[in-house]
């Protein structure tokens, strides 16, 4: 039976936490069980685990090539495994594919987190043998102590919102080409199985849904990343851009993304990457090479967007934001004098989880791991549009700082209704020009001052920079420009940069 992942990412850890993979050289039934058990029981709130036999490992890793397992090993293997299965209390048949991997034959074990944890398992083989409850601890599979088991009772108890089974929903509200899409490009082995299976089959097989009685219901999971219009059954699952023209927002343009979770990802990233997203250079007078710089980085917006649908609540009806601030404050024209208002937020709902608090978020200190949708993640990691555990916020971090551009202003309320994320454009980048500003000065500009409100036009310049390409004999033009607020200057380090503000475009149409 094959899974629903791409077989050499799981094995080299590129999808999956490497805590949540457990390599065996061999069969060991005694040690396959306990961590059939322990994954099962899921203390850690994976969502999910795998065991990998036929390969070694070293701290942690596995050593390729495999070693492998003989081919006449594998029926056997699968025979012992439903016997191994039989024997947890309560029963639990997680699936298992034999695989080959780089020449060699191994079996691959997925343990979704169990239906009826706790769980435990025989401590030994053999007559009057003891059960014990085991759970994983880092990577290592050990038996539970008191405490533990108290914490696997309450875990019971509760089952995270895209795990549940929605009975307002049919498995006909599954779109068979979204489910066949998905599995051929993360190429798994299970896509061309999808050929000869009915969509029940299929949806079982990826545990996108469940038996309930005599009926099969798709999970909430399965519903937002295979469904066509999950915002049907899930009404916040939309998102609302916004981009606004001026400051007062009587100025704006809307635009909502629908669909399947990943679907609205990719939508919006294209949007924002073909009208949102630019790229400027800089050429500093201290250095021959030439800067790049982006207004807004993609990766940290793509980031922003995966979390703002992936943490979300679905049983929030209020639909995600995107609010784009495109101008600069009316009305100022010297961009040295204010911080730059252009910026976009990007609003969800509700807030983060306890133990993270508007403190946290200010100090960008995010260091819990405590997710409402537990099994989204694994299907958004597999088409690698989430990170690890607890990587989102250092990525958004490292990608601003990469850019040269402001950290992000992260933030929430005492209730934690909600989560704002701003990301404020790179300082550096040209000021466009509002067109709904009526009267200007007319400002007579000689040619000189024609060229250098051109060169700023189509980048910031240093002064060495606009003496090279025109004239030693520029101070006075630049103090000129500076005194008519036609261009402003920032100091950065040694250096003076020079920008070209609202009113110097106009002025420069009006010399044309």
């Amino acid at each position: 039976m094959a899974l629903p992942i791409n077989i050499s990412d799981l094995i080299n850890s590129h999808t999956v936490e490497s805590v949540r993979i457990e390599f065996k050289k061999g069969w060991n039934p005694e040690e396959i069980i306990h961590s059939l058990c322990a994954f099962a029981n899921d203390i850690n709130e994976y969502g999910s685990g795998y065991i990998i036999v036929g390969i070694e490992e070293k701290d942690g890793s596995p050593i390729l090539p495999p070693l492998g397992l003989l081919q006449e090993q594998i029926d056997s293997i699968q025979k012992k495994f439903i016997e191994l299965c039989n024997l947890l209390r309560p029963k639990l048949f997680p699936i298992i594919e034999p695989v080959e991997f780089m020449g060699k034959f191994i079996v691959v074990i997925w343990i979704t987190t169990g239906e009826e944890r706790p769980y435990s398992a025989p401590i030994t083989f053999g007559k009057n043998t003891q059960y014990k409850m085991y759970v994983r601890q880092g990577s290592t599979t050990i038996p539970t102590t008191p405490l533990l088991e108290n914490r696997l009772r309450e875990l019971s108890a509760y089952r995270h919102f895209d795990d549940r089974i929605n009975t307002k929903a049919n498995i006909d509200d599954f779109d068979l080409g979204l489910i066949q899409a998905y599995l051929q490009e993360i190429k798994s082995n299970l896509y061309s199985e999808t050929l000869k299976l009915s969509l029940s089959e299929i949806a079982l097989k990826m545990q996108i849904a469940r038996k309930y009685g005599e009926n099969i219901y798709p999970l909430n999971v399965g519903l937002l990343l295979f469904c066509k219009e999950p915002h049907e059954f899930f009404e916040g699952c939309k998102t609302n851009l916004v981009e606004f023209e001026d400051e007062s927002g009587t100025k704006y343009s809307e635009k909502t993304f629908i669909g399947p979770i990943h679907v609205q990802i990719r939508e919006i990233m294209s949007y924002l990457n073909s009208n949102i997203i630019k790229q400027f250079t800089y050429k500093s007078s201290t250095k021959s090479e030439i800067d790049k710089f982006f207004n807004y980085p993609y990766q940290a917006l793509e980031e922003l967007v995966v979390n703002s649908l992936y943490h979300r609540c679905y049983e929030n009806p209020t639909p995600n934001e995107i609010r784009i601030y495109k101008s600069f404050k009316k009305g100022v024209t010297n961009a040295a004098e204010i911080d730059d208002s252009r910026r976009i937020e990007i609003l969800s709902y509700p807030g983060p989880l306890p133990p993270i608090d508007e403190k946290a978020l200010i100090q960008l200190k995010i260091t819990a791991r405590n997710y409402r949708n537990i099994k989204l993640g694994d299907w958004l990691k597999n088409l690698r549009l989430a990170e690890k555990y607890a990587t989102g916020i250092p990525t958004i971090v490292n990608a601003l700082a990469s850019n040269g551009s402001p950290i992000p202003v992260l933030s929430t309320d005492e209730a934690r209704s909600f989560f704002l994320a701003v990301i404020r454009i790179n300082e550096n980048t040209p000021i466009e020009v509002d067109e709904d500003i009526l009267e200007i000065e007319r400002i007579p500009l000689s040619n000189i001052q024609q060229e250098i409100l051109e060169k700023l036009l189509n980048e910031p310049s240093v002064e060495d920079e606009i003496i090279k390409e025109l004239t030693d004999e520029v101070k006075k033009d630049i103090e000129y420009l500076l005194d008519k607020k036609l261009i402003s200057s920032k100091k950065m380090g040694d250096i003076v940069l020079y920008h070209i503000t609202s009113s110097g475009v106009e002025s420069l149409k009006q010399s044309f």
